[in-house]
Order: structure tokens, then C-alpha cells, then sequence
């Protein structure tokens, strides 16, 4: 069987695999390292240019070469960025390998203070969410780093956090080619070596491993995370899907296609039900039992959700088949209450109208089981409310005996009836739609088709909740005898 891609079940077919997860979140990585890269290339142009006007205390002799450097490096990174939008596999170790490079220079032209910035391609590896990369990145960062901090010592490169002896006694930071500090100082290049490893690679390595070690946990709960997200969005989106088809069977099950009978002229009928969830309780139904007898009924399960779904499609088709036998309303209604509960050990309970309309003569005979009153406009004259006889609801009880009535319909008669999730309509403040406003809405128009009767009154109450929430189904049905 074919499934269509607009279809509930094939939109779940679309939905991303984990590994897709990962790769859409391998190019957010890939665009946050771009935009450190970015960040730091302003930021090497606004101390070149501050350094050039004298602003800050740097040698522009000693940065100029190493910041030109960087800035190439990160606009060659860029460049590739953009041509391949970020989305090659090979982008994240080279974006690695280049901001750690660049964070290297930055930190060997600034002073001791930006020890921290040797962290930050760990920290940032950790985004990908790959335990073996941000090892690869605190590897490699170290190496970096180790080797910044000896060829400077011994190759006179320049490092303004390299910590010398002043006169033996004092440590000072010294700042140029260290070959020179090493002469200024008058210490030796062994004693040069041994303060660099002490003061500032050995505290640099420390904080190096504690941020590394959290690092790579941060990278490893991240793809747990990202897995057991994925996992509840495949179960939502299944539950959703499922909702959507079940909402849609529902749907189908009641009769939606108007006008329901375009060939009869001697009634018209319509109905709708808006469910408060995907898939609601409430129901309504009408279909000719034969030429001259119109079934009409509408009916409201206990509680909400699938539960009462499934209830109402259950009480609905064993309502359907009674009325096809030929049987009055209330023996429609008593043998529907036995069947219901012979096996009910759930409990649950629904209130039904039925109506069994004689076309030929108008005489229509209902019965009541606990439900809403029905409303009865008689020709010339405005919506009224019709005490009917109520009997109780269909499963609350085995043995209950239903009784029915009669109404002689004229020309131009019209009936309504509807569920409680009608007048209980909330506002925000709780205050009830009510009765009185729901004949205020049928009578704004009485001599309106019936389905611009339930469009007048659906407006009234969306006028009335206004953004309130939807708390209960809704749903009416309005039949107008033509004779």
C-alpha cells in the first residue's frame, strides 16, 4: 500500500534520522566556529590599529608580523566556510586546527592574563557532541601550546607571558624577542626554561586537563542527550501522527459532505463537530432509514481525548444498527444501554437524542437519555427551548427502560439540538456561554438556512471565549422541515 507524503503516516516517514540530527548539528558548530573566527579577526584589526596610533603598550615591530599572520588564517578559514557552507565533513577539524592556531598567536602577543583563551577550541570542540574530537582538539591544543612556550624560550620568538628571573629574585613578564630579555635579565637560557615550565606551562596544563576532562563529558552527555531527544521527537511525532489519523477517521465516520441530500426539497439538514482535542467524544449522525423516515441523533461520551473516542465510534455504530432495524427511539435506546453494559468495566457513559422524523407527515418521534434539551422553532415564531422527557444515560445502568415522544413539525419548523460543550463555553473569567445567549444567537436570524444557524451561533461563541481555550467538544446539528 502506497502511503501518500501529506498523509499523517508520511509526514512521520519524513521525519530526520539521528544521524541527520548530528549533521545538521555538525553545521551549527561549523557557523559558531566561523563566527569565532570572525570575532577574533576584528579583534586582531582593532589591536594592530590601537597599537599603531599608541594606545596600547605593544611593539608593533614584534605583533605586526604574527597578527598578519592570523588575519590571513582566518580569512582563508572563512572563505572555505562559505564555499562550502559549512556542511563538508573535513570543515570541523580544520576550523579546530585553525582557531587553535589563532588562539596561539593571540595569546603569545597578549599579556599573561589571556592564559584562558588556550581553552576555548576545547570548550568549542565540545559542540559537536564527539568525545574523540574534543580529544583530538585538547591534544593538539596542548602540543600547540608546549611548543609556543619552548621554541620561544629557547628560539628567542616572541611570548610576553614567559616568566623570567630578574637578577635571580624577582619574576617579571618579559615582553619582545625573549633573546633579548634573556641578555636584559642576565639569566641563563636553562634558567629561562625552567621558569617557563614551572610558571607557565605547568598551571596552563592544569587548567588545560580540568577543562579537556569536562569537556569531553560535556561532548559525550550531549550526544546522549541529542540521541534521547531525537527519540522522544520520533515518539511525539509517531503519537501526533497517529492523533492526526485518528482525527481524521473520526471525521470520516460522521457525515460531512453538504448538502447531505441534494435531491430531497422537503428538508435540509446540517451539522458539525469541533473537537476540544485532536479527537473529540461527541457525536452526531443522520441517514435515511428508508424513503420516508429521517434518523437524526447527536450524542456526548463521558470524559475527552481517545478513550472517549473510541466510546463514541463503539456507541455510534451499535446506535446506527438499531435504527436500521426498523425500531422506535426508545427501543433504540434501551437495547443500545444492554449491549453498552453487558461489557462496560470501564464505566463510561454517554447521553444521546434520537429523533425519527416521518417526512411524509412531520410527525417526529424522539427519546432522551440524559442529554441536552432540544430546541424547537415553530413556523412565524423564534428558537424556544423543549423540556423533553429525559431518561438516564446509555451505560450508566442495565435494565433502564427509555421512553419517547411525539412532534408534529409544520412547515418551516426547525430543530436544534447540540452538546453541553455549547452553553458551558468558558471565558477567561469562567463565566458560562449559557442558554440564554445561545437562543440570543439562534434567534439573531431564525429564518436562516441551518447552516448559517450554526455558523451564527459557532460565532457567537468564539465572539464570547474569545482567546480562551476550547474545554469541551462541540458540536450541533440543525434540521429544518420544508414538508
Amino acid at each position: 500500500m502506497k502511503i501518500k507524503e501529506n498523509s499523517p503516516l508520511g509526514k512521520l516517514k519524513t521525519l530526520l534520522t539521528v544521524d541527520d540530527v548530528f549533521h545538521e548539528t555538525e553545521i551549527q558548530a561549523n557557523k559558531l566556529g566561523s563566527l569565532i573566527l570572525l570575532c577574533s579577526g576584528i579583534f586582531l584589526v582593532i589591536t594592530l590599529i590601537l597599537t599603531a596610533i599608541g594606545i596600547f603598550p605593544l611593539s608593533w615591530e614584534s605583533m605586526f608580523s604574527i597578527a598578519i599572520q592570523a588575519i590571513a588564517e582566518i580569512l582563508i578559514l572563512l572563505i572555505v566556510s562559505r564555499i562550502v557552507k559549512n556542511d563538508a565533513w573535513w570543515l570541523k577539524p580544520l576550523l579546530l586546527i585553525g582557531i587553535t592556531f589563532v588562539f596561539a598567536r593571540l595569546d603569545s602577543m597578549l599579556t599573561h592574563k589571556t592564559a584562558i583563551l588556550m581553552v576555548i577550541p576545547v570548550v568549542f570542540s565540545s559542540r559537536y557532541f564527539s568525545r574523540r574530537l574534543t580529544v583530538f582538539a585538547s591534544l593538539l591544543a596542548t602540543a600547540v601550546f608546549l611548543a609556543s612556550s619552548v621554541w620561544g624560550a629557547t628560539h628567542g620568538l616572541i611570548n610576553l607571558n614567559i616568566v623570567t628571573m630578574d637578577a635571580g629574585t624577582e619574576m617579571t613578564a618579559t615582553g619582545g624577542f625573549l633573546g633579548d630579555a634573556i641578555i636584559n635579565a642576565g639569566v641563563t637560557d636553562e634558567m629561562l626554561i625552567v621558569n617557563t615550565v614551572l610558571y607557565d606551562y605547568l598551571p596552563r596544563w592544569l587548567m588545560f586537563s580540568i577543562v579537556s576532562i569536562i569537556s569531553c563529558n560535556i561532548a559525550r552527555r550531549g550526544k546522549e542527550m541529542v540521541t534521547i531527544q531525537h527519540e522522544k521527537d520520533i515518539k511525539s511525532a509517531r503519537i501526533e501522527s497517529e492523533l492526526n489519523l485518528a482525527t481524521s477517521i473520526q471525521a470520516d465516520m460522521l457525515p460531512n459532505i453538504f448538502p447531505a441530500f441534494p435531491e430531497r426539497t422537503d428538508f435540509d439538514i446540517y451539522a458539525k463537530m469541533d473537537p476540544a482535542k485532536e479527537v473529540g467524544g461527541d457525536f452526531y449522525n443522520f441517514f435515511l432509514i428508508d424513503e420516508d423516515h429521517l434518523c437524526m441523533m447527536i450524542a456526548d461520551v463521558s470524559g475527552k481525548g481517545i478513550p472517549a473516542a473510541l466510546f463514541m465510534m463503539a456507541s455510534m455504530i451499535l446506535l446506527a444498527n438499531n435504527a436500521s432495524m426498523d425500531k422506535s427511539p426508545a427501543q433504540i435506546l434501551t437495547d443500545v444501554n444492554a449491549a453498552i453494559c453487558s461489557n462496560n468495566r470501564e464505566e463510561m457513559f454517554v447521553t444521546v437524542w434520537i429523533g425519527i422524523l416521518e417526512i411524509s407527515t412531520g410527525k417526529l418521534t424522539a427519546a432522551n437519555a440524559g442529554h441536552e434539551y432540544p430546541i424547537i422553532k415553530r413556523p412565524g415564531g423564534d428558537f424556544e427551548v423543549f423540556k423533553d422527557k429525559h431518561g438516564f444515560v446509555i451505560g450508566g445502568m442495565a435494565g433502564v427502560k427509555y421512553k419517547e415522544y411525539e412532534i408534529m413539525l409544520e412547515k418551516g419548523s426547525k430543530i436544534f439540538v447540540y452538546t453541553d460543550g455549547v452553553p458551558e463555553a468558558t471565558d477567561k473569567d469562567e463565566n458560562l456561554f449559557g442558554i440564554e445567549r445561545m437562543l440570543a444567537a439562534l434567534n439573531s436570524d431564525p429564518g436562516a438556512d441551518p447552516q448559517h444557524i450554526l455558523e451564527s451561533v459557532r460565532a457567537a461563541v468564539d465572539g464570547f471565549v474569545n482567546e480562551a481555550e476550547q474545554f469541551d467538544d462541540l458540536t450541533m446539528l440543525c434540521m429544518e422541515y420544508k414538508g
